[in-house]
């Protein structure tokens, strides 16, 4: 994929990302798609049709998730404005910027005079006073499988896009039938790093159970060793590694971008056989409709290559 961000710009959306799920202001999961809608306004432009809309909405997306969502919708002509992270598809690259994950910018947004915001849950601040200045929210939790299925459903409902996020649900259902039926006999234990330290095993941001990686690994036969973790995104040091004893790491994070050499201090599995994976796939580091893609390339990288 190309992208239009610069590296450090990628770090950044990777590090608010692992934020969001550490639990800044979320609400309990599973708490799928709602609506915040402000009173229709004189123009009725809050209004929301079942079918194919007569004037095409002007949407505005406040996630890469949610940018990719009305992307598999293909609506993507659709949107007015992007997250400041939102790298796909490729045509987002022209449109305005309305800020971060955490701090989206309300007057870029209204200036944008779109029909519909889609919000994560870390936004009610945000969508509280947008909807006070007569723009319509859709909130979409969007950190898990369900999620997606559920922000799909969501969005496609206001934007008269059902038979769309059917397909789409229906491919992201035979992904993972797919996937399942491709699983290794012996299921490796497998450590996935978010974040780390440039050239060290520093502040280590683990993806933990509920997690986007930790569902992806459960379904192509993978064994999470941080299972057991209490938190979504486990921040560990480098001596729980060794206890944990990974056969496979796969190392999401910006630094393993100038390479994984960090990890041969380390006396495990993983390092002994070679299976350290630099994977800098976008649609691994937040959830995303490309599930098919997400599930091959963690089939790939936890195959045993000699």
């Amino acid at each position: 994929m190309q992208s239009v961000m610069t590296a450090p710009c990628r770090a950044a959306a990777l590090r608010a990302a692992v934020l969001i799920g550490l639990g800044l202001g979320l609400a309990a999961a599973g708490l799928g798609c709602h609506r915040d809608d402000a009173a229709p306004s004189p123009s009725g432009r809050v209004a929301a049709a079942p079918n194919q809309p007569a004037v095409p909405p002007r949407l505005v997306s406040l996630t890469p998730s949610a940018t990719e969502v009305v992307a598999a919708l293909d609506a993507t002509g659709w949107l007015v404005g992007v997250d400041d992270y939102s790298t796909f598809p490729p045509e987002v690259a022209r449109l305005p910027r309305v800020g971060s994950f955490l701090a989206p910018n309300l007057e870029a947004i209204v200036a944008l005079v779109p029909t519909l915001v889609i919000v994560d849950d870390i936004h009610r601040q945000a969508a509280g006073a947008l909807n006070d200045a007569g723009v319509a929210t859709l909130s979409c939790a969007v950190h898990t499988l369900p999620d997606i299925k559920a922000a799909l459903r969501a969005v496609a409902a206001r934007i008269g896009k059902a038979a769309d996020a059917e397909r789409v649900v229906a491919g992201i259902d035979a992904a993972l039938d797919r996937a399942a039926a491709r699983r290794p006999v012996r299921r490796p234990r497998v450590l996935a790093v978010i974040d780390r330290e440039a050239g060290g095993l520093g502040n280590l941001v683990t993806a933990g159970p509920g997690s986007w990686i930790d569902e992806l690994l459960a379904v192509v036969g993978g064994d999470n060793v941080l299972a057991a973790a209490g938190v979504r995104y486990p921040k560990i040091s480098a001596e729980e590694v060794l206890r944990a004893r990974p056969d496979v790491i796969l190392d999401l994070s910006y630094a393993a971008r100038q390479g994984v050499a960090a990890w041969n201090q380390l006396a495990v599995p993983a390092v002994a056989s070679h299976r350290i994976r630099a994977l800098d796939e976008p649609y691994l580091a937040a959830p995303s409709p490309r599930v098919a893609e997400a599930l091959a390339a963690l089939t790939r990288a936890l195959e045993v290559t000699e």
